[in-house]
């Protein structure tokens, strides 16, 4: 399959307003779950006061069943990006398969990933691995002319899928020509922590992606707290509220990687 990042040598004099998640380098990131415009500008000056190094628009929780032109859309974008003054902006328009707030139709969400990555605002867009090829091949196309990144993601609810399995997903991302490779799983069991860190540990040897493997809830913790050390590197921190089970806000994170020496 031809790599998506194919054909940006036009684009190179933008690189540099750019921002990259590092491959083994710890990166904060923040979501934003505001539900009109004005929590949303608010939520991203509370966001950078923070100190995240990202901010993530969860764009299926913004007027959650509505559709926004591509105008609106990147008007938004505009205002979301000069409030950021040094974080990076992912955009995330989540399906409901995989914990999106609302079900909505995958037309719609390949419109708005598709003015997003236009906008020239968006570092990351973050899309499922698992998406419909209708939903997956125009916004792969989009980006092939953009310095806009692609976050190939997938979740698991309900378990944490074995050893050899979770190697079969990275590998699906990185050959479906992901530029961070995204896996969040929910453990039962600390043997469930084990198997993702080793898989993801030993995933990370053989590529040059980055990579984010979260374990879910309260077991999963030191994912989210030393993903740099667990095979990762983005953990995402709780803002106004969690996007998913066991976030913990970036001042305990912080405080506990100095507990723990690792700043």
């Amino acid at each position: 399959m031809m790599n998506h990042r194919c054909g940006r040598k036009n684009f190179m004099s933008m690189k540099k307003a750019f921002k990259l998640i590092r491959k083994n380098t710890f990166i904060s990131c923040i979501p934003l779950i505001s539900a009109n415009r004005n929590e949303l500008l608010a939520d991203v000056e509370v966001g950078v006061a923070n100190g995240c190094d990202f901010l993530e628009w969860r764009r299926d929780h913004f007027m959650p069943g509505e559709q926004l032109t591509a105008a609106e859309e990147q008007d938004l974008l505009n205002e979301i990006k000069t409030r950021m003054p040094d974080q990076g902006l992912i955009y995330t328009y989540r399906s409901h398969l995989e914990g999106g707030v609302c079900e909505t139709r995958d037309e719609i969400r390949t419109a708005a990933v598709i003015a997003a990555i236009k906008s020239n605002r968006v570092d990351y867009v973050d899309v499922e691995l698992n998406s419909d090829p209708t939903l997956l091949e125009p916004i792969k196309e989009a980006l092939k002319t953009s310095e806009t990144q692609w976050l190939v993601s997938h979740h698991n609810f309900e378990k944490t899928p074995a050893t050899a399995e979770i190697s079969a997903v990275f590998r699906a991302m990185e050959e479906a020509g992901g530029d961070v490779l995204k896996l969040a799983v929910m453990p039962q069991s600390m043997d469930d922590v084990r198997h993702l860190i080793q898989a993801t540990l030993t995933y990370n040897e053989k590529s040059q992606k980055p990579m984010i493997a979260i374990a879910m809830g309260s077991l999963g913790s030191i994912t989210r707290i030393a993903p740099d050390l667990c095979g990762g590197s983005l953990t995402f921190a709780a803002g106004a509220g969690k996007t998913a089970p066991g976030q913990l806000s970036l001042e305990e994170i912080i405080d506990l990687r100095k507990r723990m020496a690792l700043i």
